[in-house]
């Protein structure tokens, strides 16, 4: 198992992170959540070689990273800034980087600021706006039981957004577009911790899960699309509640390429890992020339 590091960046900041491989190709990997560790994502690592370094990272708030003191400065412009601090604190010269749900909101802010330092693009189970995000957890409450969405809105009415009967339920109506093919039966999972400050802060001020009102409410990257020039895999699961915003985002963005897996949700690298790993393998190939 890869060894867990820090590095320090300036500002008195430092990042907890793990690295195999040699490079000098540089799989650079963001966690969703958002807040969540980097732990479910380790599958990765076996993608590393003697040409292609990887490395996993804890952002901001989340494990024994950073932590800044406002709940303000949770904010993807942010989390964008310090993945060119941690690019440059580890001289990375051939950047690969790769966004996981909402680490994809992260990677598309990057591509946008800093595209000439980047080599490829990976875009992973994501989407592109804060309304999109909206649009898709409409639609899971939509296709969610009456009864179900009717108790939903009773504890909404309530505001017991942090009682177990509510989070219960967000559960159960996410379920199918997240966890359909998911036996919670992975180490990587169970290794795997939310930062609930984070998320709170970024998601969910008020703690309702369908509401989108932190930091990211007006957050739209979809503005960016059109600009990206790098070349770009878009990778979503058949039944993941982000299928529509990522087969949008692969149409406008000229240089990407689509790949849906058929029995995956949004955690498509633990419910297919074979495909996933190897959808990633051939598209670095191609973009390092083996």
């Amino acid at each position: 198992m890869a060894r867990l590091r820090r590095i320090a960046t300036p500002g008195g900041r430092s990042f907890e992170y793990v690295s195999q491989g040699k490079g000098p190709a540089t799989l650079l990997v963001h966690p969703g959540g958002p807040g969540l560790t980097y732990h479910y994502l380790r599958g990765l690592l076996k993608l590393a070689n003697a040409h292609l370094r990887v490395v996993l990272f804890n952002p901001r708030g989340v494990g024994h990273s950073w932590s800044p003191r406002s709940p303000g400065e949770y904010t993807i412009t942010a989390m964008a800034e310090d993945v060119e601090a941690i690019r440059k604190a580890l001289h990375i010269s051939e950047l690969h980087l790769l966004g996981y749900s909402a680490g994809g909101f992260v990677a598309l802010e990057y591509a946008h600021r800093y595209e000439r330092r980047l080599t490829s693009l990976l875009l992973c189970a994501t989407a592109g706006s804060a309304e999109e995000i909206r649009q898709s957890n409409r639609m899971a409450l939509a296709v969610a039981a009456p009864s179900r969405r009717a108790r939903v809105r009773e504890l909404t009415r309530a505001k017991a957004f942090d009682s177990p009967e509510y989070q219960a339920l967000v559960e159960q109506i996410f379920g199918p577009f997240q966890t359909r093919f998911f036996r919670g039966t992975s180490g990587d999972w169970k290794a795997t911790k939310m930062s609930a400050p984070v998320y709170r802060a970024m998601m969910t001020r008020s703690g309702d899960e369908f509401a989108v009102d932190g930091t990211i409410a007006k957050w739209d990257g979809r503005k960016y699309y059109s600009k990206i020039e790098v070349p770009t895999l878009v990778v979503v699961g058949r039944y993941d509640f982000f299928l529509t915003p990522s087969v949008e985002m692969s149409d406008r963005i000229e240089p990407a390429h689509l790949r849906v897996l058929q029995r995956s949700s949004h955690r498509a690298i633990l419910e297919q890992p074979k495909e996933f790993l190897g959808t990633i393998r051939e598209f670095l190939e191609d973009v390092t020339g083996g």
